[in-house]
C-alpha cells in the first residue's frame, strides 16, 4: 500500500483525530458497537452499552446455556469495542476503545448509564426464552480510546447525552 503522505502524517483523506472529550461524547451518543473479546479466534459480537463517569463502558450481558460470549468472558479480560457511523464519504466517525473487561455488580449508576445511552434490541435475538437467560453486568475500563472523523462530521457536544 502506498501513500503520498509522509510516514509520520496520515493521508489527507484519513480524517481528523478526535479529542478525548469528543470520543467520550461520541460513545455516549452511540449506544452500541462491536465488542471483540481476545482468544483464538477472537469473538466479536454486537453489543449495547452505556457510559459511566470515568469513563467506563457498561454492558448488560445476557447469556443462554451454551453462550460463546459467556464462555469467552470467563476466559479473558482483554477486549476492544468499535463504534462507527457513516453518512457519506466525508461525513463519518469511528471510535476504538481497548481495555480490561470485568464482571461487576449491578448498581444504580450502571443501570442509569445503560438506560440513558444503550441502544437495546428486542429479546427475540435470543434462541432461548427470556426466563432461560442469565444476566451479568460487565465494565470495560479503557486502556486506550481513539477516534477519527471525516471532514464534514459534526462532533457531538459534551452535553449531547442522547
Amino acid at each position: 500500500m502506498s501513500s503520498d503522505a509522509p510516514d509520520d502524517q496520515p493521508p489527507a483523506d484519513a480524517g481528523v483525530r478526535m479529542t478525548t472529550t469528543q470520543v467520550v461524547a461520541y460513545l455516549r451518543r452511540a449506544g452500541d458497537g462491536v465488542l471483540s473479546l481476545a482468544g483464538a479466534p477472537p469473538l466479536s459480537v454486537p453489543m449495547s452499552f452505556g457510559v459511566t463517569d470515568g469513563p467506563r463502558l457498561v454492558f448488560q450481558c445476557l447469556f443462554g446455556p451454551d453462550s460463546k460470549k459467556g464462555t469467552r468472558l470467563s476466559e479473558t479480560d482483554s477486549a476492544s469495542l468499535v463504534c462507527y457511523d457513516r453518512a457519506s464519504p466525508d461525513d463519518w466517525a469511528s471510535v476504538v476503545v481497548t481495555g480490561e473487561m470485568a464482571a461487576v455488580e449491578h448498581d444504580a449508576e450502571r443501570q442509569a448509564a445503560f438506560a440513558e445511552h444503550a441502544d437495546t434490541v428486542s429479546m427475540n435475538v435470543f434462541e432461548e426464552a427470556a426466563a432461560e437467560l442469565s444476566v451479568q453486568w460487565y465494565e470495560l475500563t479503557p486502556d486506550s480510546m481513539s477516534g477519527r472523523a471525516g471532514g464534514h462530521w459534526t462532533p457531538p457536544t459534551t452535553d449531547d447525552n442522547g
